[in-house]
């Protein structure tokens, strides 16, 4: 069903699956049966994108945090360093497979949950560093920006709020400044954190806006503005260039939508 793009019957079959993994006979079951079910039901509702209810993005939030526990090579999940949001557990699993980790950031994002998706996303930002991928840890880092910026004004409280303003400000700053020291040689991932940063630019200029600092704002849209049209020009010089050269197109892969490399990138992002 994933394959023909239909997730929702998708998360039926994996629900199915879960339920009889759980079980009286579920322990007769492949181990890696258990962790693959609960991944392939939270990418399915993930891959619905914002379209995805509070309440689906939920269950897929479990699925993830439960996917991570299973496949931790820990075996306390009740240990926590002092003001830590995951278990040692959990985290330990988010190592292991930083992908998934982004993704359950974004299920967070639909559900509503900000503070999670922005730890999450910190988490995964992270993880990818460790391997060596930088890219797609200034996504990952650009997404803890957009985030927070999203959570602002969900306390009543002003000197709360006045924290997360600056929180949120600096982690935007940040990430963005990280961006410039981003290669590599897969074009289109590149094109993809060049996309993301004019997300997060935007998202910036919210919150500066909200400051009122208008000019810091009005900077902020101006240059995503540029950088994305700079992008989109760029990738169409590209391909002029490939259609001249009688080069062949890259393969078109079908996107199921719930992978970092399934955002946005040249020629899809504008402001």
């Amino acid at each position: 069903y994933m394959e023909l793009t239909q997730p929702r019957l998708a998360a039926g079959d994996y629900l199915k699956s879960i339920e009889l993994l759980d079980g009286p006979d579920g322990i007769k079951a492949d181990p890696e049966e258990k962790p693959a079910s609960r991944l392939g039901h939270a990418r399915a509702i993930r891959s619905l994108g914002m379209t995805a209810t509070k309440e689906e993005a939920k269950s897929a939030s479990k699925d993830y945090e439960t996917y991570f526990r299973l496949v931790s090579r820990l075996d306390d999940d009740n240990e926590k360093e002092a003001g830590a949001m995951f278990s040692d557990a959990i985290i330990d699993g988010i190592q292991r497979n930083p992908y998934a980790a982004w993704e359950w950031g974004m299920v967070n994002r639909v559900a509503g949950d900000y503070d999670a998706a922005a730890e999450v996303h910190r988490l995964a930002a992270k993880a990818f560093e460790e391997i060596g991928d930088k890219p797609r840890s200034v996504i990952s880092a650009l997404d803890q920006g957009v985030d927070l910026a999203s959570g602002l004004g969900d306390s009543n409280d002003s000197k709360d709020n006045g924290a997360k303003l600056a929180k949120a400000t600096k982690i935007l700053e940040d990430a963005i400044t990280s961006d410039v020291n981003v290669e590599g040689r897969d074009v289109e991932l590149l094109q993809r954190v060049v996309a993301k940063e004019g997300e997060a630019r935007i998202a910036l200029s919210g919150v500066l806006w909200n400051s009122k600092e208008k000019a810091g704002a009005e900077a902020q849209f101006g240059e995503a503005c540029g950088r994305l049209d700079d992008l989109n020009q760029d990738y169409q010089a590209r391909e002029q260039e490939r259609i001249k050269k009688g080069r062949m197109p890259p393969p078109k892969v079908k996107r199921l939508g719930f992978s970092i490399d399934d955002i946005v990138g040249a020629d899809e992002a504008s402001c």
